[in-house]
Formats: structure tokens, sequence, C-alpha cells
């Protein structure tokens, strides 16, 4: 993973040291609907999604005419509701009930960009890396189908397992690919969709999770380079 990092940072510093075109920064946040992925024969449980959000900011460095790179940085919160709880409605239960991981994301993405009467419409897609600055977890306690007490908890990445109950041993780094496509309006303004699909095993025992999530965000780009 810190191989994945630095060779993202060499790229950048190489394509904006050989780039004579202006480069222009852009910022953008909105909307996440995050989930994991389980496998049909897993052991986890059963998982639902989540209403999150994200806010970042990226390098628009022209590469040729309608291709760009789009290196950025971002805090996005992912996660899912989890199903640990006793499916007997008679019977005194407790379990994890949500996860919240908070992720500091450096997507990479390869963008091209199509000129229309209002703007430009751009598609693109490229990796991802990113460390779990902080997680947390509800444990929730049932009685008689009524729930007698709920809290949260922090993850403490260096024990293992770290959610209580589970077995789970949840880990901080995270990678996969990221896919965008939207369009920049003539007024700065930016709308884009993104799909995060993880390729890491989130949980280090015996699961098979991985992060899932599609967003919408809102954003504005400054001193875009053919205005």
């Amino acid at each position: 993973m810190k191989f994945f990092t630095l060779l993202c940072a060499a790229l950048l510093l190489f394509v904006v040291s050989n780039s004579h075109a202006q480069v222009s920064l852009g910022i953008r946040g909105g909307y996440v609907n995050a989930g994991l992925a389980v496998p049909e024969h897993s052991t986890a449980p059963g998982t639902s999604h989540q209403d999150r959000w994200q806010v970042g900011t990226y390098l628009n460095i022209p590469l040729f005419k309608g291709g760009y790179l789009q290196p950025g940085a971002s805090y996005i919160v992912k996660g899912a509701n989890l199903n640990y709880i006793s499916p007997h409605p008679d019977l005194f239960t407790s379990g994890a009930t949500k996860l919240t991981l908070r992720y500091l994301e450096l997507p990479v993405n390869f963008v091209y960009k199509v000129p229309v009467g209002f703007g430009k419409l751009l598609v693109g897609a490229g990796p991802y890396a990113a460390y779990c600055v902080r997680g947390d977890y509800k444990l929730e306690a049932i009685d008689a189908g009524g729930q007698v007490s709920s809290g949260s908890k922090r993850i403490d990445f260096k024990s293992s397992p770290n959610i209580f109950g589970t077995g789970m041993n949840i880990q901080r780094w995270d990678a996969g690919l990221n896919f965008t496509a939207g369009v920049e309006l003539n007024c700065f303004l930016t709308l884009t969709g993104h799909y995060g699909y993880g390729l890491m095993n989130l949980d280090k025992s015996t699961n098979n999770l991985n992060n899932r999530y599609w967003g919408v965000s809102l954003g504005f780009i400054f001193d875009r380079e053919d205005w």
C-alpha cells in the first residue's frame, strides 16, 4: 500500500513537471450510499447500505486533447448496517448493528471530456487507496423483541478481533477501483456521479468483506484551462 501511494505521488510530480498546459484545482462534496459486499457462502452477517457523505479536492491536469489526469484527496464515510442480532425474538441477545468507517481516500482518475454547448461531459476511471482514520460500531442489546440498551464503541485496529461479539478483525487499509461520470458546466460548477469498487478484504478473520459505494457530488472547478 505504501508503494502504491508513492507511485501515485511520483506519477503526479512527473505529469506536473512535464505539463505545459494549465493545471486547475477542483473541490466537491456530496452524498454517498455505502455498503459492504459479502460472498454468498460467507459467515459474515447480512448487511444493508447506509446514507453517508464525502468531501474532497482534486487536480485537473491536461495530458492530451480531451484527456486529463485527476488525482485527488477525499474524506469519505463508508460502512454498512450489520445484522448480528439473533432472529429469535424471545431471547436476550446483543450484537453489532452498524459499522462506520471514516477514510482518507486518494483516487487517481484518468478522465476524458467531450465539449458540449453548456460545458463538458466527462467519464473516467482509475485506482484508489484509502486509510481508515477512525472506525466505530454500534452495539445493541435486545430482550423479548425490544431494544434495552445501545452504545457506540471505537474500533481498536491493534486488537484482534476488534468488534465485540463478532470475531471480525477490521483493518485500516483499503484499495480498489473508482469510476466517475458527470458534467462541467460553463458556470464552473460540476456535477458528478461516482462508484467505488473495493478490492481489498477489510476483515482479516475468516470473512471476506469489500467496500462498495455510489455517490453524487456537487463541486466547483477553478481556472479551467480552456477559459
